[in-house]
């Protein structure tokens, strides 16, 4: 994975919740820890019950995601996946597969810990923002589970 042109991101990056209440210097802050890269259909990001190392922002592309091999769900650009893991020091809770060939951010745990360390408004803003995602996360499950289609 590479780098990330901020420039050519930023507007793209802007939209995904995890970010949505940053200053702009937060926002760049946390896209200079990460990396840039693409996955082929096909490709698995991480396995259930892997070490948690980090979380990936998706901007392009489709992922889905496996409890064993039933699919439960699917990530869609501007949006994050792993992060609950990253967060709770838990082994991932599900298999994530690509499958639309994905232009990903790679924010690896030990960059972004350090990150929130040096700076407690960022890290106030992060969680808000990943507790927001989460909650909306499990609102769309439970209406799934009261739809049958869980």
């Amino acid at each position: 994975m590479a780098k990330i042109d901020i420039n050519k991101h930023i507007k793209i990056v802007e939209k995904i919740p995890l970010v949505k209440t940053l200053s702009s210097y937060q926002l760049q802050q946390v896209l200079r820890c990460g990396n840039l890269g693409s996955e082929p259909f096909g490709y698995t990001l991480f396995r259930q019950g892997d070490k948690s190392l980090g979380f990936y922002i998706l901007l392009s592309g489709e992922l889905v995601v496996l409890d064993g091999n039933t699919e439960i769900g699917h990530i869609k650009p501007v949006d994050i996946v792993g992060e609950m893991g990253m967060i709770s020091n838990q082994p991932r809770s599900a298999t994530i597969k690509v499958t639309k060939e994905a232009t990903l951010i790679n924010v690896p745990k030990m960059q972004f810990d350090a990150l929130l360390k040096g700076d407690v408004d960022l890290a106030a803003r992060v969680y808000r923002n990943m507790l927001d995602s989460l909650i909306g996360k499990l609102l769309t499950a439970n209406e799934k589970i009261k739809k049958g289609v869980i």
